[in-house]
């Protein structure tokens, strides 16, 4: 097929989750189908991703954006209704870059990344449209209401009243739309019948499994050190969570592994004994398969966790919060441990650093999980089925439960 793949962002940092799964997307989908990508101009030119997206594609077109100019439209679209988000990234040569693709080219379906590029639906007409939500960003940002402080929290509170409607809007307005997690799913409405699961993955062999060559003492938690869910969950953990876990173990140590730190992380490695601050890696992997137990202290956010698939994956145990583990089919006790408040967090990561043999049947049965669920070749191919089904204009898309092989639909 003849795909217009159409993203805000580059799909460049691969520590953001949005830009993995598009990445990953692209790098299955374009040995197959004609791709022409339209995004804003990635911060790197240089770097290998970007090299390697231009030469999947048939053909890339990108569109420069100001800082400036992001915030005056979302100062203009406070007296609307359009989530500010979507107003960011409603520009006119963005627009005008899509309406000459349209013009110049032809298309079976376009594929459209996260409600924040909501308003270019319109300009679209009549060529079928797979929406990739990733994750409801109105589930996003009302946790974020209730976690963050300051003025953050009021524009978080005021997004996430805005953001309800308009991504239930938009799933009507496309052929077929996806989401990672059946929790985001029933969040925005079991009535959407055009809203199907498509669930995150990882590489296997870029994951490669291992219990051994472990380190005893180390935890680690990884991700976009800059994203707020993160921050939160690491400042959660080593405030409420770490020290009763030294207290028990004390030579544990916690890894914080990704990249754009925060400052309040930074300031926390400095502080806190047992805290270390690696930031930003090449190879995550290589960090996944020294530590001893992986965290998603998870309390706000929304979607599915790529941290956790990546620790399955390479055989490292997870403890995690079911804020974390509510985008997975995965069973606490059998993949994964699961606890909520400081004590029981802190008393599962203890349990997993006592019992080894314990811990790698944990990471054994996880990474079955993984390999039968969780791949982005798997991930793909369901995208790929709502391409080909609104390409024809197939309506018989139906939602199936609760173990899906690679997605919750398939064609009749």
């Amino acid at each position: 097929m003849r795909v217009l793949f159409i993203t805000s962002r580059f799909p460049q940092s691969l520590r953001r989750g949005d830009e993995q799964r598009a990445y990953q997307h692209l790098r299955e989908l374009a040995q197959r189908h004609e791709i022409t990508l339209l995004a804003f101009a990635p911060d790197d030119e240089e770097s290998a991703v970007t090299a390697e997206i231009r030469r999947l594609c048939k053909r890339v077109v990108t569109v420069q954006q100001s800082a400036g100019g992001r915030w005056i439209r979302a100062l203009r679209a406070l007296p609307g209704s359009v989530p500010l988000q979507a107003a960011m990234n409603d520009t006119r040569t963005f627009r005008e870059a899509l309406t000459e693709l349209l013009h110049t080219s032809t298309f079976d379906v376009a594929h459209v990344l996260l409600a924040r590029l909501g308003e270019m639906l319109p300009l679209l007409g009549s060529l079928p449209c797979v929406l990739d939500l990733v994750d409801a960003l109105s589930v996003n940002m009302a946790r974020r209401a209730h976690y963050d402080a300051g003025p953050i929290r009021l524009i978080a509170r005021f997004e996430a009243a805005r953001l309800l409607p308009y991504e239930r809007r938009l799933c009507a307005q496309v052929a077929a739309a996806a989401i990672s997690s059946a929790r985001d799913r029933d969040a925005l409405g079991g009535d959407l019948s055009t809203l199907h699961v498509v669930a995150n993955g990882i590489d296997p062999d870029e994951f490669a499994f291992s219990t051994q060559a472990r380190e005893p003492d180390r935890l680690i938690f990884s991700g976009n050190l800059g994203y707020f869910p993160n921050v939160d969950a690491a400042v959660w953990f080593v405030r409420d969570v770490f020290p009763r876990v030294r207290a028990q173990h004390p030579k544990v140590e916690l890894h914080l592994v990704g990249a754009r730190p925060a400052i309040v992380l930074r300031r926390l490695a400095q502080a806190q004994p047992g805290v270390r601050l690696i930031g930003p890696v090449e190879n995550m992997q290589l960090h996944l398969s020294r530590a001893a137990v992986a965290l998603a202290p998870m309390r706000a956010g929304s979607g599915q966790q790529i941290k956790i698939l990546e620790a399955m994956g390479c055989g490292a145990p997870v403890v995690a919060t079911s804020q974390a583990t509510g985008g997975l089919e995965a069973v606490p006790g059998r993949h994964l441990l699961v606890a909520d408040d400081g004590q029981t967090f802190a008393d599962a990561v203890s349990r997993l650093l006592y019992d080894r043999a314990f811990a790698d049947e944990l990471a054994r049965n996880a990474r079955t999980l993984v390999e039968q669920h969780y791949t982005w070749k798997g991930s793909a191919e369901s995208i790929e089925m709502l391409w080909q089904a609104a390409a024809i204009g197939d309506q018989t898309l139906r939602k199936v439960s609760p173990w899906p092989k690679k997605c919750d639909l398939y064609l009749i």
